[in-house]
């Protein structure tokens, strides 16, 4: 958690969030244009080849192994905690490679003088990357709330699926990580704890967010109808980029005894 957290009024805060909304829908805009120019290396069949159904043949080296190792994950991850069948058809049904991108949520507990509360937080600058299904990021976890018995395993199945193969693609292709670096993203394969080992790729913004403090979170959230925050940004992180194309370029002018 940053200092300044500690010292925000209401007012600081609610500009805060005014300023950190508008960049994240900059931001995001911006990425999704960027990932459906990329749509192409993006597309599974890179590294499954005919083990997913497609237009002709794409045979693809190692495609055996790696279905071997897709396979494998698959089945450790559909059984705990989803309870899912772990058998998977070969070939896959081809899927679209439409992208999903979802904020980064957590949940974190905050004490008050009722006792402790339960606050979901978002993290606006940060998103998590999948193929589109029909349930999203938050359906998915209140999927697996405690006593959820409304639970559709398809649908299930096809966000658990579609994360698998976008976690395994950026693993087998880690230029596509380097590609985002040079665009200032910050790419990232995490887990959530309510999602067990699913690999969920990623992407956050040039400037990050943070958490102020929880005196804080808690009015701001009742505000809100008493269980969602949203981090905020963090200004300085802004004030502080750099340009690594312009650091790079003055490196080799220094070494080569120019004056920068």
């Amino acid at each position: 958690m940053n200092d300044p957290g500690n010292t925000l009024s209401l007012e600081q805060l609610h500009k805060l969030h005014s300023l950190t909304r508008d960049l994240a829908a900059s931001s995001q805009k911006q990425l999704r244009t960027h990932l459906e120019t990329m749509s192409p290396l993006l597309r599974p069949r890179r590294f499954l080849g005919d083990y997913m159904e497609g237009a002709g043949r794409e045979p693809v080296a190692a495609s055996e192994r790696t279905w071997a190792d897709f396979q494998s994950l698959y089945k450790k991850i559909a059984v705990k905690p989803f309870d899912l069948r772990p058998e998977l058809p070969n070939p896959l049904p081809s899927i679209q490679t439409q992208i999903a991108l979802y904020e980064w949520e957590y949940h974190h507990s905050v004490q008050t003088g009722r006792g402790w509360q339960d606050i979901k937080i978002t993290s606006p600058l940060s998103w998590v990357l999948t193929y589109a299904s029909p349930y999203s990021l938050s359906v998915i976890r209140q999927q697996l709330a405690e006593g959820h018995q409304q639970k559709e395993p398809e649908a299930v199945r096809a966000f658990v699926l579609r994360a698998c193969l976008m976690g395994t693609l950026f693993q087998k292709f880690p230029a596509l990580t380097e590609l985002l670096s040079a665009m200032r993203y910050r790419v990232d394969i995490r887990t959530m704890r309510e999602l067990g080992e699913l690999p969920l790729v990623t992407i956050s913004a040039p400037f990050g967010t943070f958490r102020p403090a929880d005196e804080l979170v808690s009015t701001a959230a009742g505000f809100a109808g008493g269980s969602a925050f949203s981090e905020i940004v963090d200004v300085e992180s802004i004030r502080q980029l750099r340009d690594p194309v312009r650091e790079e370029a003055l490196r080799i002018l220094n070494n080569q005894g120019e004056a920068a």
